[in-house]
């Protein structure tokens, strides 16, 4: 964008005219797993919820997703689990983790899948128990 901005304006096309919009890989929100200090991974706070049970496999915890939760993602940041993810809506692909066993769906729908096997934590909600590699 920046030579197509750059020719344009040694054409004399005014620069006030010009309108670029510039996408690119920035670095991940929270970069993962290594070098974070963090607490064990721990129930959440407040009342146990109801739903279906979530393991997070590696972190060797399991707890009931409570309806008003949200997203795995947001129990895994109450629970102290180490995660991955950049825009937390199911565009980056960033929190894409193992599912071992169980159902998931999704809110909002990821704007492209996942590949077999994984799912997108920041909009997944568990329909069934479920088990993650996490």
């Amino acid at each position: 964008m920046t030579d197509i901005r750059e020719a344009l304006t040694g054409l004399g096309l005014d620069a006030g005219r010009i309108r670029t919009e510039l996408f690119g890989a920035l670095p991940s929100t929270n970069p993962g797993l290594t070098g974070q200090r963090r607490r064990p991974p721990h129930p959440p706070p407040g009342p146990a919820g109801t739903g279906p049970e979530v393991v997070f496999a590696r972190s060797g915890i399991s707890v009931p997703f409570a309806t008003g939760r949200g997203s795995v993602l947001d129990l895994a940041d109450a629970c102290d689990v180490p995660t991955r993810w950049s825009c937390r809506t199911g565009v980056c692909h960033t929190c894409a983790t193992p599912l071992l066993s169980g159902d998931i769906a999704y809110a909002p729908d990821p704007l492209e899948p996942p590949p077999d096997g994984q799912v997108l934590i920041c909009c997944a909600r568990p329909r069934t128990d479920i088990v993650l590699d996490m």
